[in-house]
């Protein structure tokens, strides 16, 4: 099975939630494009040492958006000539959120719908979050991609997962952000919910 792991907006906890589906499920790991150091194959490989990392799907050091850093390093690739590993139990990470230009024409969410796989949408909580939520969804539905679950980083609130819950019948999944000597209990229901959404 491939699965995007795709979010709101950059600094969502993508890197995070896969991370935690790494250790817990043995995925093997894809970042589509990475702009900027430390790469988020670095975290991966630093708190799931016995993962599978492929290279990345395209490598700028610009820390920017996509369509940036690759007019600054005068790089000619275009989105959708990146390459899916060959790998039936794979995280795709993308970049930033699901209108992140990978180049002068496409975003995250147009290479998700050319190549289709189902997807855990991340967020987290801040003021402002339940809009770019649902706007996150309701682009992922249009497009018709399937959303196994959203996953809320960090502290769980309640209220604001009943309203969006209620309002988008999407699932949610809690996952409390970790380190790498805390990943496995501070995921041990994480891991749980998700067992049943994969199965």
């Amino acid at each position: 099975m491939k699965i995007y792991i795709s979010g709101i907006h950059t600094d969502a906890g993508k890197t995070h939630c896969s991370a935690a589906l790494c250790a817990n499920f043995g995925f093997d790991y894809f970042k589509l494009i990475q702009a900027g150091e430390p790469t988020d194959s670095d975290f991966i490989r630093k708190l799931c040492p016995k993962t599978r990392i492929f290279k990345e799907g395209m490598l700028l050091k610009t820390p920017a958006s996509p369509h940036l850093g690759r007019k600054k390093e005068n790089l000619n690739y275009k989105a959708f000539d990146i390459a899916l590993p060959k790998s039936e139990h794979l995280l795709i990470e993308s970049a930033g959120g699901l209108f992140t230009p990978l180049d002068d024409e496409k975003t995250v969410i147009d290479y998700m719908a050319r190549f289709k796989h189902p997807t855990f949408l991340v967020a987290k909580y801040y003021l402002g979050s339940i809009n770019h939520i649902l706007l996150s969804i309701e682009a992922l539905k249009q497009r018709n991609i399937e959303i196994l679950a959203l996953v809320m980083m960090g502290e769980k609130d309640l209220l604001q997962d009943e309203f969006i819950q209620n309002y988008t019948k999407v699932k949610i999944v809690n996952l409390p952000f970790f380190t790498a000597q805390n990943l496995f209990a501070q995921s041990k229901i994480f891991k749980e919910e998700v067992e049943k959404i994969l199965t």
